[in-house]
């Protein structure tokens, strides 16, 4: 690895491999999101990590990318601009809101996204910043999403089934059981893709079973569909909160 400064005030670091290289028509398909390049190994993957990189180095204002030479392999590198000054605070992302509130005269749904995969939880903060009316709230395990679900009552929680601690599964019992949070419809969102895995999940009581790698458009829908079952229940509630 080498650390250097360029004349444009930014500082540029490099890896260096001794791979096989990368032909011509890979480097043009290299930050393709679930794209790896033609490998067929038994090596786990997605073909997202490249992605994933870009994006964030791409939210810091700087570059990334490749130099390679077939047969004797490659350079990976960034490129960051230099700061002296002290940096602000980031805003914290987990707000505490009521749920469906008025923003620019329109309804703001909130998600719960249960997921320790940063690079699972980045696909979805893509997919959900196309949607003006949906805000994401996310957790990193099932404890900490338990909490946050009764804090915020989001509107759907979407829920990975292994998590670090306990269980998806252990998880969405919880909730529940909790008569705060039982009519929250939860989506459950798994590698766990085999046809008894979902019948499982959806005996369970899990509101929709959707499997990784994500499909967009499936997830679109089963989220619509989640929204459009939880404006009935909260007016449900509502109306059963009135009578009595």
């Amino acid at each position: 690895m080498e650390c250097s400064l360029t004349a444009l005030n930014s500082v540029r670091i490099s890896v260096q491999d001794t791979g096989a290289g990368l032909k011509p028509e890979q480097l043009a398909q290299l930050f393709q999101p679930f794209n790896r390049l033609g490998q067929k190994t038994k090596e786990e993957g997605t073909g997202i990590g490249l992605v994933v990189c870009k994006r964030l180095i791409d939210l810091m204002n700087g570059k990334i990318g490749v130099e390679s030479t077939v047969g004797k392999g490659s350079v990976f590198w960034i490129e960051l601009d230099l700061t002296i000054d002290p940096q602000t605070d980031i805003a914290p992302h987990h707000q505490s809101e009521s749920l469906s509130q008025l923003h620019d005269g329109a309804l703001l749904y909130t998600l719960l996204y249960v997921e320790d995969n940063p690079a699972n939880l980045m696909l979805v903060e893509d997919i959900i910043a196309r949607l003006p009316d949906v805000r994401l709230l996310s957790a990193s395990n099932a404890r900490q999403g338990i909490k946050l679900a009764r804090a915020t009552l989001p509107d759907v929680i979407l829920m990975d089934i292994n998590l670090p601690g306990f269980s998806g599964f252990d998880a969405f019992n919880m909730l529940s059981d909790d008569p705060q949070t039982a009519h929250i419809p939860v989506v459950a969102l798994s590698a766990n893709a085999m046809p008894r895995d979902i019948e499982k999940g959806l005996e369970a009581g899990f509101f929709r079973y959707l499997t990784k790698p994500i499909k967009v458009k499936e997830f679109l829908d089963t989220l619509d569909l989640a929204l459009k079952f939880a404006k009935t229940e909260a007016a449900r509630l509502a109306k059963k909160e009135e009578v009595s």
